[in-house]
């Protein structure tokens, strides 16, 4: 959690290069099953109803871009510890208020690392502001 909250500020403060705030990560998603049979969890249950409520057998891809990934682990309802589930990885499943009826992120600690490590190998070298004076526009690049 610590993590995701320094990666926003790092986004937000534009401490990052321009280039790696654009970028997009793949992330494993389960989507929700849609058969109305959706379970909202109970307060403090650790996401017992993950089987039920995601189609877990069929992972997908989805691609956000790193402060987006920051935010979902920030507003997680639902920030749970998968271990030793059949079909799926160890690490983390991450069902943010936002997006808790439609789909659950899975990320194992591999993936979180390596996502850290993009944001802390990350230097601005080069930084610029304009200002056009017909438009009003400001610009900022940091390369």
């Amino acid at each position: 959690m610590l993590s995701a909250f320094a990666i926003r500020r790092m986004v937000e403060k534009r401490l990052i290069t321009d280039q790696l705030a654009d970028a997009k990560i793949a992330v494993r998603t389960f989507l929700s099953r849609n058969d109305g049979g959706f379970r909202q969890p109970y307060i403090g249950e650790a996401g017992g109803d993950i089987h039920t409520n995601y189609s877990i057998e069929r992972p997908e891809s989805k691609d956000l871009k790193i402060g987006e990934f920051a935010n979902e682990i920030i507003h997680a309802s639902q920030l749970m510890i998968v271990q030793d589930e059949d079909g799926v990885e160890d690490g983390l499943a991450i069902a943010s208020d936002w997006h808790l009826k439609n789909r659950l992120l899975h990320v194992t600690p591999n993936e979180f690392s390596k996502v850290v490590d993009l944001v802390l190998n990350d230097f601005v070298r080069m930084q610029s502001e304009a200002w056009d004076p017909e438009t009003g526009k400001v610009t900022a690049t940091r390369l």
